[in-house]
């Protein structure tokens, strides 16, 4: 991407940014910016067995590796990212062996329908195009999603509710702007907090590339990393206090059940969202889940003898190449050997870097699309699914 967002990013950008990282995180009040070191401070036990394995405190942010994800160092300048990620001491984790007990996160409560934010319900539907070309990948063709960005797995109540066990984490943070304008806690377009922030519908469209082809290990240059074949995104892992640390949201903040929240009215995934999601079984290699913005697909974490694969086998992008059964868009499946990315327990859970370019226009793109002229050239920004940054209308990064 140009130079030209360094400069014009960052009011635009900075503001989206800013929404989501307001309701994506925890402050300093209730934690702290560090990993511990006393680690008799931490002693969470997970007595469901169930665990997840977060950052590492002093990890790197941009550099791409196993057991971390990295973001774009544009992405990073706008979003004023450290270089390293921190970890905090919250009940749930162990900062000691940095390991969080699922059964001691206070979750949002709630299993609500899709109808409860929307009279329409969750409204998805995934389709393919071999003759219609995206922009930087030629003869590739194309996957199409559209919806309104409502799961068809259950959301908790948000706003979160005042006898919520979560919500003086949410409460404890700044609320940002209503994108609808007025908020119904104040009447004005400002939250009174996070924990106000509500759960909306909202032109949910992108196309990827219908058949890929792995070409390096790219950073990722947005929030979204991938699209859920349930009809919400999955958001990069992570998230700021008002100190300027970042951390592995699961580790930070309560989600709902299904490790999802919103940003700006929009739900997206975390961590371990799988574990809502239909269709998976109990043995044998686990389904295709949704994609990537490069267009691979994401699976669960079995491999074909059914155990749960590790950071271990997976490689710097948090992926490795299976025969799987594609979901072709009308019913039925594709099978052949291809490249995905794997959601397991371990940070970064899901997409750690892309193995292949992204057209972020393409992918995040559809209505709201506004063309903006700078130097000559044309760029693209969604309030929708961009909230706000803008992008080219090509394969990034543009160099090799």
């Amino acid at each position: 991407m140009d130079m030209w967002n360094i400069l014009k990013a960052p009011k635009r950008a900075g503001y989206a940014l800013g929404l989501f990282f307001t309701s994506a995180v925890i402050l300093a009040a209730c934690g702290g910016g560090g990993g511990s070191s006393d680690c008799t401070s931490s002693t969470s036990t997970d007595t469901s067995g169930m665990t997840l394995v977060t950052a590492v405190p002093g990890t790197s942010n941009a550099i791409c590796g196993k057991n971390v994800q990295c973001v774009d160092w544009i992405f990073a300048l706008v979003a004023q990212m450290p270089s390293t990620i921190s970890q905090l001491a919250t009940s749930w984790t162990n900062t000691c062996t940095n390991i969080i007990s699922v059964s001691q996160i206070p979750f949002v409560q709630g299993s609500n329908d899709a109808t409860v934010y929307d009279a329409a319900g969750s409204v998805f539907a995934m389709t393919t195009d071999p003759a219609l070309h995206i922009t930087g990948f030629p003869g590739q063709g194309s996957r199409i999603f559209v919806g309104n960005g409502l799961p068809s797995t259950p959301m908790g109540t948000y706003p979160v509710q005042s006898s919520d066990p979560a919500y003086s984490y949410y409460a404890a943070l700044p609320g940002g702007s209503n994108p609808a304008g007025t908020s119904v806690a104040t009447g004005k377009p400002q939250y009174v907090d996070a924990a106000a922030i509500g759960i909306s519908p909202y032109p949910f469209e992108g196309r990827i590339p219908l058949n890929p082809v792995v070409t390096g290990a790219y950073p990722i240059n947005s929030l979204i990393s991938g699209i859920a074949l349930t009809g919400a995104p999955w958001h990069i892992e992570k998230a700021n206090d008002s100190t300027g640390n970042y951390y592995s949201p699961i580790n930070a903040l309560p989600t709902d059940a299904c490790f999802g929240h919103p940003y700006n009215q929009q739900y997206h995934y975390h961590a371990y969202s799988w574990k809502c999601f239909p269709n998976q079984g109990t043995t044998g290699q686990s389904p295709v889940f949704g994609f990537a913005l490069d267009g691979f697909p994401i699976t669960g974490p079995r491999g074909p003898d059914g155990n749960e694969w590790t950071n271990a086998d997976l490689d710097i992008c948090h992926g490795r190449e299976s025969v799987l059964d594609i979901p072709d868009g009308a019913g039925g499946f594709v099978r052949k050997l291809t490249y995905h990315y794997v959601l397991n327990r371990e940070y970064p859970y899901s997409v750690g870097c892309f193995r292949g370019k992204v057209n972020y226009k393409a992918a995040l793109g559809g209505a709201g699309d506004v063309p903006i002229i700078i130097n000559g050239r044309t760029f693209y920004t969604n309030n929708y699914m961009k909230e706000g940054f803008a992008y080219p209308d090509s394969a990034q990064p543009e160099t090799p």
